[in-house]
């Protein structure tokens, strides 16, 4: 590059380090503006109308790359110097600046960003927030959010057992005893002998709601020629006469060939037994 090229380049680029200057959304960690993206693309913008006065093809990205290449260079030669002074030697040994541009950019000093290191903390810093939030936020929406399958389950059960403790400390009733009793006779019960008591007492219960139960309803075994149990439900007595035929009209027998009954004659048989001297 021819030098006369050169020196124009470089006062352009002074050019722009002024312009620079005095947008501090693109430089300046302190202002209030630095964070604001909405302000930051617009300098950008007017920088980037500036520099394409002199580059008229560029964009955005090689303007970024540009300005970071020329702080980067900028805090090499100030560490430098920096270096230099704290070293320890006399005035004639301190270091002068050889940057072509170091004077135009001492804006900088103070307001250049983090160093790598504390950069680095504060990313590090801002990522456990970020996740300490998260992890917050998540365990607010589990406990907002309705009962799993299986809680309600679990819930259910445990409503179960509470009713069925509750229910055990309260006192028997009088039916309870019964039933209690009734079913530790018939654990003592051979298993056909279970199923016959079992038919049996139902048919005492239905009869009983039915309203049809008297003293004289239920007879077992009676007059038996087998070892099985009957057990019959009787609503009113039959009376049955050795001498006739039998007529089941009005609960009575009716005599046989035209005879008469005799009062010393009749005798009081439930239906159980009737049926057992038909079939006799």
């Amino acid at each position: 590059m021819a030098t006369k090229e050169k020196d124009d380049e470089r006062k352009f680029i002074l050019e722009c380090i002024e312009v620079y200057h005095s947008l501090p959304a693109l430089r300046n960690i302190k202002s209030k503006d630095y964070s604001n993206r909405i302000k930051k693309n617009e300098q950008y913008n007017n920088l980037l109308r500036k520099y394409r006065e002199y580059y008229p093809d560029a964009d955005k990205a090689q303007l970024v790359k540009k300005f970071n290449s020329l702080r980067t260079n900028f805090r090499k030669e100030l560490k430098r110097i920096k270096d230099s002074e704290k070293s320890g030697a006399g005035t004639d040994d301190i270091i002068e600046p050889t940057l072509w541009y170091f004077e135009e950019m001492k804006f900088l000093v103070g307001q250049e960003e983090p160093s790598t290191s504390q950069s680095t903390i504060q990313i590090q810093t801002h990522k456990v927030v970020r996740m300490i939030s998260t992890i917050c936020i998540n365990l607010q929406r589990k406990n907002n959010e309705p009962p799993q399958k299986k809680r309600r389950n679990v819930d259910e059960s445990a409503e179960l057992i509470s009713l069925a403790q509750k229910h055990l400390q309260e006192p028997q009733s009088e039916f309870d005893k019964i039933a209690s009793a009734w079913a530790v006779e018939l654990q003592k019960m051979k298993p056909q002998q279970q199923l016959f008591a079992k038919k049996a007492i139902n048919d005492i219960l239905f009869e009983g709601q039915m309203g049809s139960l008297h003293r004289d309803s239920i007879q077992i075994n009676c007059l038996s020629r087998t070892s099985t149990p009957s057990t019959k439900m009787q609503p009113s007595p039959i009376y049955y006469d050795t001498l006739h035929a039998p007529s089941l009209i009005s609960g009575h027998m009716g005599p046989l060939n035209g005879g008469n009954a005799g009062p010393s004659h009749k005798y009081q048989w439930n239906l159980s037994l009737l049926s057992k001297i038909l079939l006799f």
